[in-house]
């Protein structure tokens, strides 16, 4: 279904989000049937090829990283306790990955 008819046919509330998602992401339509250059490229937020090389679509992996640092350490630390903090969670890290390369851990999505 093209662009053109999903806009005739969707209700008079979609078109904030249509030129939205066109000035964004695919850019809105100019002369001569061309697209003006979209604000964030295709290539910035198209995840083809981290499916290609089985990466993951999202950064969910980082974000649940950053809530347990922001969660497991103290509120204004000085420098000298966030890289403490920070060595702690390393060394945490790396004994998990030990356990889980024996295989005395398994994996949380098995």
């Amino acid at each position: 279904m093209s662009s053109k008819k999903l806009q005739v046919d969707s209700p008079d509330s979609i078109d904030d989000f249509v030129d939205y998602y066109e000035d964004h992401f695919i850019g809105r339509r100019v002369r001569n049937q061309r697209r003006r250059a979209p604000r964030f490229p295709i290539a910035i937020w198209n995840c083809i090829s981290r499916l290609d090389q089985q990466l993951s679509r999202t950064n969910n992996s980082n974000e649940g990283w950053h809530r347990a640092i922001r969660h497991s350490v103290r509120q204004n630390p000085s420098i000298y306790e966030s890289i403490k903090d920070l060595q702690m969670k390393q060394h945490a890290s790396l004994i998990m990955t030990e356990q889980l390369q024996a295989g005395l851990v398994k994996k949380l999505n098995e």
